[in-house]
């Protein structure tokens, strides 16, 4: 559900596609936004010039809005909710 529209919500994805727990990241994310019935705007960074900007043993990270939602590990669907409900 990539949706470039100003409604919306900005989720931005730093990491490496490759990554299990990144695609994990992401799938929760889509599933989430998909059966509140949200529309999503994924930014998804994983080049290497522009991951050396991050900590690497702090990746894959999930922002949502400003809000660093998940670092390493992928979050349990309910903080995504959460995050999505108060993003609206």
């Amino acid at each position: 559900m990539n949706v470039n529209s100003t409604s919306a919500v900005s989720v931005k994805l730093v990491g490496s596609p490759d990554c299990r727990r990144y695609r994990k990241m992401r799938a929760v994310v889509l599933e989430t936004a998909d059966r509140l019935g949200m529309q999503v705007d994924i930014e998804e960074i994983g080049k290497t010039e522009m991951l050396s900007q991050f900590n690497s043993l702090s990746l894959p990270r999930l922002y949502i809005g400003d809000e660093l939602v998940a670092s390493q590990n992928p979050p349990k669907v309910q903080d995504i909710e959460r995050v999505l409900a108060g993003n609206r």
